[in-house]
């Protein structure tokens, strides 16, 4: 949640939520138009996750994210993340 400009509760970021904030950044372009296009939300879920073949939640939970992640920096930390082996759960 952002509150005057600072980040109160910053978003936990896993190796598929970065995959796909890169996925978007590297087709930002037909991503906007996708968005341009949509008659609502879910329909823009759908076209983007068509797209990128990511599921729609997923790509939902990007589109929540600040602007800032496509900074150069911040890529990087995405890209490391991205690389990072998924967490093995049991249960």
């Amino acid at each position: 949640m952002t509150v005057h400009g600072e980040i109160t509760s910053p978003p936990e970021i896993d190796p598929g939520l970065a995959a796909a904030a890169l996925a978007v950044f590297a087709h930002r372009h037909e991503v906007v138009h996708l968005l341009y296009a949509a008659v609502d939300e879910p329909d823009a879920l759908a076209r983007i996750g068509d797209l990128l073949h990511v599921d729609e939640a997923t790509i939902g939970r990007v589109l929540d994210q600040p602007l800032r992640w496509l900074l150069p920096q911040f890529r990087t930390e995405l890209e490391t993340i991205a690389a990072d082996p998924a967490p093995v759960t049991t249960g």
